[in-house]
């Protein structure tokens, strides 16, 4: 549709903004990035790198997705649960719970895990002096690139970054419009490093640290944790805990290899290597291609003693750029990330995408501008394809870290934060990109049938709320209400059955089958009878939160906390639906049919409220940012409008929370709005999310997001892939057994169109409205099956054939 139509079809609906399609692929900027923060971020799934833009120096800083301190996790000697469980049962029993934390903290504690480091750093200082005009720092959505463009003593210079997936690098392009490109490069690291020339490339190597600790000696100390802390010691016997980064030479020489090479594809003009720098001069164009890979040989292994070598695989990379160019890189580049991109679109109403993102930002308040929630869903898409193709999964900061000590480790936080990051994935079209959270799957289930077993004393497998790399399974250290939450399995199972709901892949859930009944077998050891006949987890949090007994003591333990029944009867539901679709036969599913009835259910407090755990207590933080006992309504099926009494307690619950929060607890409430049906309400916290933070001088508000659209304070990028997946569920539900259409559309959100969203059941929906009503509707199925469609309460069935494609008018 052409933009005068849209142009003239806002005006005829009396929409105050107009659509904009193809400039909302783009973030773009009048001046480079002050802070790392500010960054644009480019990445292959592997190899990620922050962008910074700026014309006398640029830095490109980077990382490699297994680039870890540590070594493989030794057990935590002395965590048997079974020896104190009788004694919290009891203190639960007898409603002294502050006295049941108290036991745990001393008895089930664990230690924080390993963290994910940066590699290294490129740096190009430019020669040339003089004032800049006519800049321009962009990222194409679209396209994966960042492009710096700008004009100097009369010549435009152009700087363009992208990462190649099909070529396992990181690809840096300059160009002038005359041979006036003086520059050196250097590359650098955080980690003690040695940088050489070699085989006509620029090369460095260095090791992780053996050990990285977030909290101090004393920050331990002060929480009454410390004896676990006291594992690393000097020849001497001396503690080396009190250091919070300690380097294989200071202990027995372990820690991960790694190595980076920068190689000069083509230079036009001319250019010599040296032992620190790549020094270039009167050149017209120069490409670079920077690869960096690490001794990562798997979990279980060690890097330094059966680690892989680093410069094999780098040679390894070198041959598959062998006879390439920079056009060469970039159309592969381009046609490999397009394929994902393009899958999937969104356009809103915008306040201006002529206007630089960050002004854009700064004029929400004001504007509304509805086209950066587009724009913001787009960047989820983006950040997705960029950090998830092979290997690891996305952490908590994505693919991008430049801190050794980094915040929460950017490890992988099971109790929502990992979870959040794949809700857009199936949804949004991106399936493939759910692939790496598979394995780790399998590979934390490795590690929790020992920690079951030895831990628990059951069978099947768990896990706790914090891992790595190295597939820790016990409890972090920290407090009670979060290092004690072993229901990480029956949420990510949860992921197993929704891209089976969302692919029909038989076989791949044929294959994640036993991880979901190894989830199960541990989950039916852990229940216990609440002694009213009713089936509770035997111990539990809510995790991260804590309420307070009638003396005003703090509390966090209890039997049977909602969101672990909720976890649970998921978890059964979903492993007999599967046994049933796969036709197995497994004598545990007797015992899941016998126990699921007798879980205890959602139950309503004093104020309507849905309550949070064993009974109502009263709220340490009413407004806390997690809302656990919500998962049945979002990510979960089994709070809906069918159940109107928790469907209003729900409500009543989210209302109580409050809307202003972290990034992430705010994209979780928008999608939680969504699925009550409340547009308005989803936008509005949706527009909290979308507040500017300064990363150079913040405020005291939580949450909003950085320049870059990046979710702030500090970066955390969860936000953006929950805020991607609530924005799809304003525009589309399929878990209550069809398809509907435009559920929980804002007000504001006039005019728009939504094009490759995926529903359950096999089906790609694609939405047109105008003047706040549904237009047309476009569905396509996967197989030969039925769609049933609903909009505003009509519903109309489709018989479709595998391929085919119905337009729907309602």
């Amino acid at each position: 549709m052409s933009a005068l139509r849209y142009l003239l079809c806002a005006a005829l609906l009396g929409a105050a903004l107009p659509l904009r399609a193809q400039d909302d692929d783009r973030l773009w900027y009048a001046s480079p990035a002050r802070v790392w923060e500010e960054a644009l971020p480019v990445g292959n799934g592997r190899l990620g790198a922050m962008v910074f833009g700026d014309t006398a120096s640029e830095r490109i800083q980077f990382n490699e997705n297994t680039l870890y301190s540590g070594e493989p996790e030794r057990s935590v000697q002395g965590i048997r649960l079974t020896d104190r469980l009788g004694e919290v049962e009891a203190l639960l029993r007898a409603g002294r719970n502050a006295q049941a934390d108290s036991v745990a903290v001393r008895s089930w504690i664990g230690r924080l895990n390993e963290a994910y480091q940066p590699c290294g750093d490129v740096r190009i200082d430019f020669r040339m002096k003089g004032p800049v005009s006519d800049y321009t720092h962009a990222l194409s959505l679209r396209e994966g690139v960042v492009t710096t463009s700008y004009v100097q003593q009369g010549v435009r210079i152009v700087r363009e970054i992208f990462a190649s997936h099909p070529h396992g690098v990181v690809v840096v392009h300059l160009r002038a419009e005359r041979p006036v490109l003086d520059f050196d490069v250097r590359m650098a690291s955080p980690h003690p490093v040695r940088v050489c020339a070699a085989d006509g490339a620029l090369t460095m190597a260095g090791r992780a640290p053996e050990h990285v600790q977030r909290r101090t000696v004393e920050a331990i100390a002060a929480a009454g944790t410390q004896r676990l802390h006291l594992e690393y010691f000097d020849a001497e016997g001396r503690v080396l805990r009190r250091e919070q980064v300690l380097y294989g030479d200071r202990l027995a020489g372990g820690g991960m290899a790694f190595r980076a090479m920068l190689t000069p594809l083509s230079i036009d003009g001319e250019w010599s290597l040296t032992d620190s720098c790549i020094r270039v001069r009167a050149c017209r164009e120069a490409t670079f291609v920077l690869g960096a890979a690490t001794s990562y040989n798997g979990p279980g292994r060690s890097p330094s003693r059966e680690g892989l070598d680093p410069a094999r695989l780098l040679a390894r990379q070198a041959r598959l750029l062998e006879g390439q160019t920079c056009e060469t890189l970039r159309a592969a580049h381009t046609a490999d990330f397009r394929a994902f991109y393009d899958r999937c679109t969104l356009t809103l109403p915008s306040a201006g995408s002529d206007r630089p993102t960050d002004e854009r930002l700064r004029n929400v308040p004001e504007s509304g501008d509805p086209g950066l929630a587009a724009l913001l869903f787009r960047m989820g898409r983006y950040l997705m394809i960029s950090g998830s193709r092979d290997g690891q999964p996305l952490n908590l900061q994505g693919l991008w870290n430049e801190r050794v000590i980094p915040p929460w480790n950017s490890g992988y936080t099971l109790n929502i934060n990992l979870e959040m990051n794949y809700w857009p994935a199936e949804v949004t079209n991106l399936s493939a990109c759910h692939a790496p959270l598979f394995r780790f799957l399998g590979e934390i289930a490795d590690s929790g049938r020992a920690v079951a077993r030895d831990m628990y004393g059951l069978p099947g497998w768990t896990i706790h709320h914090n891992v790595s790399l190295w597939r820790e399974g016990y409890p972090s250290d920290g407090c009670v209400y979060w290092f004690f939450w072993n229901m990480a399995g029956p949420w990510l199972c949860n992921h197993i059955w929704e891209h089976y709901l969302y692919t029909g892949d038989r076989a791949f859930l044929r294959e994640h089958y036993p991880l979901m009944a190894g989830a199960a077998r541990f989950c039916s050891g852990w229940l216990t009878d609440d002694g009213q006949g009713r089936l509770v987890t035997r111990v539990g949090t809510s995790p991260e939160n804590h309420f307070l007994m009638p003396d005003g003591s703090e509390a966090s333990l209890c039997a049977g906390p909602t969101m672990d029944q909720t976890l649970v009867r998921h978890l059964f539901t979903r492993t007999i639906a599967a046994a049933d679709t796969l036709g197995i036969a497994d004598p545990l599913l007797d015992t899941l049919r016998r126990q699921l009835p007798r879980l205890r259910g959602y139950r309503i407090g004093s104020r309507g409220q849905l309550l949070e755990w064993d009974c109502e207590y009263r709220e340490a933080e009413p407004q806390h940012r997690h809302v656990s006992h919500l998962f049945g309504l979002y990510p979960g099926a089994d709070i809906t409008p069918e159940q109107p009494e928790v469907f209003a307690a729900a409500r009543r619950s989210l209302t109580e929370r409050g809307d202003r929060t972290t990034g992430w607890s705010m994209a979780w409430k928008t999608a939680l709005w969504a699925r009550l049906l409340d547009g308005d309400r989803a936008w509005a916290t949706l527009q909290n999310l979308l507040r500017p933070a300064d990363p150079v001088e913040p405020g005291p508000a939580e949450g909003g997001v950085y320049r870059n659209l990046l979710n702030a304070l500090p970066f955390q990028i969860d936000g953006n892939f929950g805020a991607t997946a609530a924005i799809a569920e304003m525009l589309l539900q399929s878990h209550r057994g069809f398809v509907e259409l435009l559920p929980a559309l804002p007000a504001a959100w006039t005019d728009g169109e939504v094009r490759g969203l995926r529903a359950r059941g096999g089906f790609e929906i694609g939405i047109v409205w105008r003047g706040g009503a549904l237009t047309e509707a476009t569905v396509t199925s996967d197989s030969d099956r039925a769609c049933r469609l609903r909009y505003r309460g009509r519903e109309q069935r489709l018989d479709l054939r595998a391929g085919e494609t119905r337009r729907v008018v309602f």
